[in-house]
């Protein structure tokens, strides 16, 4: 899927779709994405010009556990993940609207965690919420690395995206002129 964006814009949102390569590879969550980061990702950040990333890294990557399960964290700038999945979000829209989202856009992840906001019970009400039979298969080619059902009507757009079939973000768009006053 190609999506128009001119050279400032797709410029400088490059570090922030490596950073997230990165944080979305290393879950490892299913053979493809276990390859890419074991062969591409970590062999890329042994590239020289990679040093300031490595040092971001160091300075804000962990593992721990949770549950008796091992995990990796990686603390991310303020409104890193907003900006990426929203990046994400204005395409698929685009490509399937013509036309750029106007309106409001909010996306959540149990892969995210903001303090104070239950991230899994807002993903699990809004899967639960929507019926799958009101979902459209979105348009892809490697369903092992990126898939999406969305939902359109009455000016929202909700897409349901599932990056290396575990690593699930839901993005809404709201009808341009929407608030929540």
């Amino acid at each position: 899927m190609t999506v128009p964006a001119c050279e400032k814009h797709n410029n400088s949102f490059s570090e922030l779709d490596e950073k997230f390569q990165f944080f979305i590879k290393a879950f490892k969550t299913n053979p493809v994405a276990k390859k890419d980061f074991e062969d591409r990702v970590l062999r890329g950040l042994q590239r020289k010009e990679k040093q300031s990333f490595i040092q971001d890294l160091e300075e804000n990557a962990r593992s721990g556990t949770i549950y008796g399960k091992s995990c990796f964290f990686l603390s991310l700038k303020e409104n890193e993940a907003k900006i990426f999945i929203e990046k994400i979000v204005r395409g698929i829209y685009f490509y399937h609207h013509e036309k750029p989202a106007k309106g409001i856009i909010h996306s959540v992840s149990k892969r995210i965690v903001y303090e104070g906001f239950n991230t899994n019970a807002a993903v699990d009400f809004l899967k639960e919420d929507l019926h799958p039979q009101l979902l459209k298969e979105g348009e892809y080619n490697n369903p092992e690395v990126f898939r999406y059902k969305y939902f359109s009507a009455q000016g929202l757009f909700m897409i349901f995206m599932d990056f290396y079939e575990q690593a699930e973000f839901i993005g809404i768009v709201y009808p341009e002129g929407f608030t929540f006053d």
